[in-house]
C-alpha cells in the first residue's frame, strides 16, 4: 500500500515530466511542437513559439505561455496617441517578438479544425507536403524522401536538425511550453508542505508546480497539481543554417579511389575532391590528375538499373531525376570507367561510397568511344551492344512512323516505359538476370509489334495468327528479302523467353544459344549476341522501308 501511495505522489508531482520529458527537449531526433493530450480529468498540453532574443528573455521571467493555441494569426491593434485612434497591423498578432511555428486553424464548426506548420519554415527548407500522410518532406541528393514533420490532429513533431537549421538562419529562439494538470485522491496532508509550490529556474528553463486541494470543483478527487514549463532553445550560429551559402559541403566527406598500384602490387588511392586534383593549368603539383580514369566492376550499375523511375543509365551518362548527373564510360568492354574528378564533383557523397565498393585497379584504358569524346572532342557512336540497340530502336521507331505513317512498335504502357532504358547486357553471370533481360528485349521487339496495322496492311492471315506471323506476312508483301531470317530470330527470342526462370532450359534453348555462337556458361555473352542480332534486324527493316535511313553504327 505504501508503494501505491509513493507512485501516486510521484504522479501527482509530475516527476516523469520533470525528470524525463523536460531534459529530452532539444536533445532527441524528433521534437514535439504541439500536443493535445487531454484524458479526463487530467490534461496535458504542449505548444511552441518562435521568439526574438528579448522575448526569450522575458519568457523565462514569468510562468505561463507567451502564445496560446490558435493565436499568432495576422490582425490589428488599436490605441490612442495624441488624442487620435491609431490602428496598427501585426503580421503575427499583437504579441511583440513572439511568432507561431505551429498554427491551429479553428473555423467554429463551419469546417473541421486542423493544425499546420508555418509557411516560412516550409519555404525555408523547400518542403513538399503529402496531404494524405500529413507529413512534410525534404529529399536527399538522390531524391529519396526525408520526413521532416509529422502533423496529426493531436500532435505535431519536427526533426530537430531542421528546427535548428531554421533557427540558425532566422536567428530566432524556440520556446517550448507545457501546461499539465493532474488529479489525485491523495490528501493534501500526504504532500510535504515544501512541495506544495516549487519554482525552478535555470539558464534556459523555468517551471512552476503547484499542488492544491481540489475544493468544490473536484468532487471525485482530493488534490490536483498544475505544472507550467517554459524551455527556451537558443539558435545555433548562422553557419549552421543548412541552406546557401551555409549548406553542407559534400566535399568535406572525401572519398578516395584506386588510381594504380605501387611497386609491391598494393593499391594506391587518391581523394576525388576536385579542389585537390591536378589539371592542365598546374593546380596541385604531384596530385593525381582530374582526368585520371577510375575503374569499376559493371555490377556498380545494378542499383541504378533496378530503379528506373529514379535513375537513368544512358550512353555515357548516369543521372538521377533532375538532381545530379555524371559522365561515365559504359562503352568499355569489361568495366565502367569514370574520371576521378567527375566522381568527386558530380556524385553525392553517399553515391561515391556506393561506387567505392566496386572499385578495381586500372586495366585496359578507356574505351575508344570515350577517348574520342573526352579528349578529341569528336562525335563517336557507342559500340556496346546494349547502347547500340537502344539507339537503333529509337531511330527506327521514329523513322518508320515518319515514312510509313504508323508506328511499327506501340508506345510502351506506363508500367513498361522504362524497358528501353534498362535493356542491357547483364552485369553479372546470373541466369535470373539473363532471363529478365531476354524478357525485356522480347517485350520491346515482339510484344510491342503493332499487330492491328500489320494485319490491315499485310492482308488477312489465318485465324489466330500472332504478331510475328502478321509481321512476316507484311514483310513478304513489301518484298523484304530478309523477312524469314528476321521473323525466325523473333521466334527464337520468344522461345528463349518461354524458357525463362520459371521453366527448365531444354534442348531448343541450347540449340538457339549455340546458333548465336555464344557459350551457355557466359550469360552476358548470350545477351550481347541477342542484342546484336536484334540491332541488325532493326537496321535491315529501316534500310528497306525508310528512305534515306542510315543505321546507328554508320552514323545515322
Amino acid at each position: 500500500m505504501m508503494t501505491d501511495k509513493r507512485l501516486d505522489l510521484e504522479y501527482l508531482l509530475q516527476s516523469d515530466i520533470i525528470g524525463k520529458l523536460i531534459p529530452s527537449i532539444g536533445k532527441e531526433q524528433w521534437q514535439p511542437l504541439y500536443v493535445s493530450g487531454d484524458s479526463q480529468p487530467d490534461r496535458f498540453g504542449l505548444f511552441c513559439a518562435l521568439l526574438t532574443e528579448a522575448a526569450a528573455t522575458q519568457a523565462l521571467e514569468h510562468d505561463g505561455w507567451d502564445i496560446m493555441i490558435g493565436e499568432g494569426l495576422p490582425g490589428f491593434s488599436q490605441g490612442w496617441s495624441g488624442g487620435k485612434k491609431q490602428t496598427t497591423y501585426h503580421r503575427f498578432g499583437g504579441s511583440g517578438g513572439v511568432r507561431p511555428l505551429v498554427v491551429y486553424r479553428e473555423f467554429h464548426g463551419a469546417y473541421p479544425s486542423y493544425v499546420e506548420v508555418c509557411e516560412e519554415f516550409r519555404h525555408y527548407h523547400n518542403l513538399a507536403e503529402d496531404p494524405n500522410r500529413r507529413v512534410l518532406l525534404d529529399f536527399d541528393r538522390s531524391g529519396y524522401e526525408i520526413e521532416v514533420a509529422r502533423i496529426g490532429p493531436k500532435q505535431v513533431d519536427a526533426k530537430l536538425r531542421y528546427l535548428k537549421e531554421f533557427q540558425a538562419g532566422t536567428g530566432l529562439y524556440l520556446g517550448i511550453y507545457i501546461d499539465s494538470v493532474r488529479y489525485s485522491n491523495l490528501s493534501i496532508d500526504d504532500i510535504p508542505k515544501d512541495l506544495h509550490e516549487v519554482v525552478h529556474t535555470e539558464k534556459q528553463l523555468r517551471y512552476l508546480r503547484n499542488v492544491s486541494k481540489t475544493g468544490h470543483f473536484g468532487e471525485k478527487y482530493s488534490t490536483f497539481s498544475r505544472l507550467l514549463v517554459t524551455v527556451v532553445m537558443p539558435p545555433p550560429p548562422q553557419e549552421g543554417a543548412g541552406i546557401w551559402p551555409y549548406e553542407a559541403n559534400d566535399q568535406d566527406n572525401e572519398v578516395s579511389f584506386v588510381t594504380g598500384v605501387n611497386d609491391s602490387g598494393y593499391n594506391v588511392e587518391h581523394t576525388s575532391n576536385p579542389a585537390k586534383l591536378g589539371n592542365y593549368f598546374g593546380a596541385n603539383p604531384g596530385a593525381s590528375h582530374y582526368l585520371t580514369p577510375i575503374y569499376f566492376r559493371k555490377e556498380v550499375l545494378t542499383k541504378y538499373y533496378a530503379d528506373p523511375d529514379r535513375y537513368t543509365v544512358s550512353d555515357g551518362n548516369l543521372s538521377c531525376l533532375g538532381l545530379w548527373g555524371c559522365r561515365i564510360d559504359n562503352d568499355h568492354s569489361a568495366h565502367v570507367v569514370v574520371f576521378l574528378g567527375d566522381l568527386g564533383r558530380d556524385l553525392p557523397y553517399e553515391e561515391r561510397l556506393h561506387w567505392k565498393q566496386f572499385n578495381v585497379p586500372p586495366e585496359g584504358g578507356v574505351s575508344e568511344t570515350n577517348f574520342k569524346r573526352s579528349f578529341l572532342a569528336q562525335w563517336a557512336a557507342p559500340k556496346a551492344p546494349d547502347l547500340v540497340f537502344r539507339q537503333e530502336y529509337a531511330h527506327l521507331s521514329k523513322a518508320w512512323e515518319k515514312s510509313q505513317g504508323w508506328p511499327l512498335f506501340l508506345r510502351a504502357e506506363a508500367g513498361d516505359a522504362h524497358l528501353i532504358e534498362t535493356v542491357r547486357v547483364p552485369v553479372t553471370n546470373s541466369q535470373s538476370e539473363l532471363d529478365e533481360q531476354i524478357l525485356t528485349l522480347t517485350k520491346l521487339v515482339v510484344d510491342s509489334l503493332n499487330e492491328k496495322e500489320l494485319a490491315s496492311r499485310g492482308g488477312a492471315g489465318a485465324p489466330g495468327d500472332k504478331g510475328i506471323t502478321k509481321l512476316e506476312i507484311f514483310l513478304k508483301g513489301t518484298g523484304f528479302a530478309q523477312a524469314t531470317s528476321v521473323t525466325q530470330f523473333l521466334r527464337d527470342l520468344q522461345a528463349l523467353r518461354s524458357s525463362g526462370s520459371g521453366h527448365r532450359k531444354g534442348e531448343r534453348y541450347a540449340t538457339i544459344v549455340a546458333a548465336l555462337g555464344a557459350d551457355l556458361r557466359r550469360k552476358p555473352e548470350i545477351m550481347s549476341r541477342l542484342l546484336e542480332e536484334a540491332t541488325a534486324a532493326l537496321g535491315a527493316l529501316g534500310l528497306h522501308h525508310c528512305p534515306d535511313y542510315r543505321t546507328v553504327g554508320s552514323g545515322g
